[in-house]
């Protein structure tokens, strides 16, 4: 895959739903992010190692929430990373944005997601 963008932020806390479903993320505040809706493969430098992941950027419809956030779900991955500088590496576009109707069908597709990044070939 192409690497496309990177992004330097801070990681902040967000509203918990990836780990109640299942899918912890870090929610990164950032400055700017040069790259459209959608879920992209990444690859997150961080100060516990440098991990794969599902990274959503875009408003949250299935929570109701329209200002758009940075979020990633790193594979492999248990800690707390809240106020640690990442450089997150933005590769190729797995897909646009969607609208949910049920949790149920948002945790199948991002199943899906980490599957494609699992399998993506990410080289910084």
């Amino acid at each position: 895959m192409k690497k496309i963008a990177t992004v330097n932020g801070v990681v902040v806390k967000g509203v918990l739903m990836g780990k109640k479903i299942g899918f912890p993320t870090i929610n990164v505040d950032f400055i700017e992010a040069n790259i459209g809706f959608g879920v992209y493969a990444s690859l997150v430098e961080t100060p516990l190692g440098v991990y794969k992941g599902a990274l959503h950027f875009g408003p949250r419809a299935v929570l109701g929430i329209t200002e758009p956030c940075l979020e990633v779900h790193l594979l492999d991955f248990s800690g707390d990373l809240y106020g640690e500088k990442v450089v997150v590496h933005i590769y190729d576009k797995i897909r646009d944005t969607q609208a949910f109707d049920s949790l149920d069908s948002l945790k199948r597709q991002i199943r899906l997601d980490v599957e494609s990044v699992r399998s993506a070939e990410l080289v910084l």
